[in-house]
């Protein structure tokens, strides 16, 4: 990694974000005329022009936007390793990586990764938070040793333990006629809802369960918008765009302007998951599962 070309992606990140150059140089504790190097070197060796002074400050250019997506990954790269060597240098060993999905970030994972801190204090402890589909690659390159997931059944070499069963909640906005009752709600009463859903590809396991519930119900999903995210629905929700069927765990977040309704049934999710790669077992692994079965004991019987 090159990480002089990394730092200039850093500083050109800065300005893009904040918009200006006397604010980006503040922000990385340099002065500006540094800066302005620093971008004009970036450019030069980049062959393209990534800034455009405007009366009010700077903006990326065209070619800058599209780079933007790919700097922040290598920045989060360079920061990830330099973090990493930290805690090699401090004595740690043997870091565990745990990729998660958002809706198991409070249930799940804080009691996992406190139990494995707690017997391999030694460890450092990393989390990515991924989608489904995206943690299961990840598993497959080794580039983490766990991961929260929903998923069905296993996908070789990837292999899953159940951690819980799920439900399906409706999320709707806060003044939406269908959010003042406590009552369950029944599923069809969202058949002519516009949909916020989450693109199929993210977890097709969990989407082809909604989409089930809401065939059984007697409806197809009138999906309007797939957004990238659970947090990004729940965001569009608050802005009134849309209704959504999220894990009921969702609620615990509280997040304004989102109302949720139990839904009549129960209506079962994808529940979380443990996975690992059976060819890359570790101690952390083995702990993990250990750990998982005195956790959640209630998803021994699912």
């Amino acid at each position: 990694m090159d990480f002089r070309l990394v730092r200039r992606l850093g500083h050109f990140l800065a300005v893009a974000e904040e918009g200006h150059f006397g604010r980006a140089a503040a922000r990385l504790g340099i002065s500006q005329p540094p800066l302005t190097a620093q971008i004009q070197a970036l450019e030069k060796e980049l062959g393209v022009r990534l800034l455009e002074r405007t009366g009010k400050g700077a903006r990326p250019t065209r070619e800058g936007e599209a780079l933007i997506p790919l700097a922040r990954r290598l920045a989060q790269d360079a920061g990830a390793l330099e973090a990493l060597a930290k805690e090699l240098r401090a004595g740690r060993h043997a870091p565990v990586a745990i990729a998660c999905v958002t809706s198991a970030l409070f249930d799940y994972l804080p009691p996992l990764v406190r139990a494995l801190q707690a017997a391999r204090p030694e460890a450092a402890v990393s989390v990515r938070e991924m989608d489904t589909t995206d943690a299961v690659e990840a598993l497959r390159r080794g580039e983490v040793d766990l991961a929260l997931l929903r998923l069905d059944r296993d996908r070789h070499p990837v292999r899953l333990r159940p951690l819980g069963r799920d439900v399906l909640a409706a999320a709707l906005p806060a003044g939406h006629r269908l959010a003042g009752s406590n009552a369950p709600l029944p599923l069809s009463s969202l058949a002519d809802e516009p949909m916020l859903v989450l693109p199929r590809g993210i977890s097709p396991a969990y989407s082809d369960a909604m989409v089930a519930a809401c065939h059984a119900a007697g409806f197809a999903p009138r999906v309007t918008r797939e957004v990238g995210s659970a947090m990004a629905q729940l965001g569009f929700v608050a802005a009134g765009l849309g209704v959504a069927l999220v894990s009921a765990g969702m609620a615990r977040l509280r997040p304004p302007g989102v109302a949720f309704r139990e839904l009549e049934g129960p209506i079962h999710a994808v529940g979380v998951a443990l996975a690992w790669n059976a060819e890359r077992e570790n101690e952390a692994t083995r702990l993990a599962l250990d750990f998982a079965g005195a956790l959640f004991p209630a998803a021994e019987g699912d």
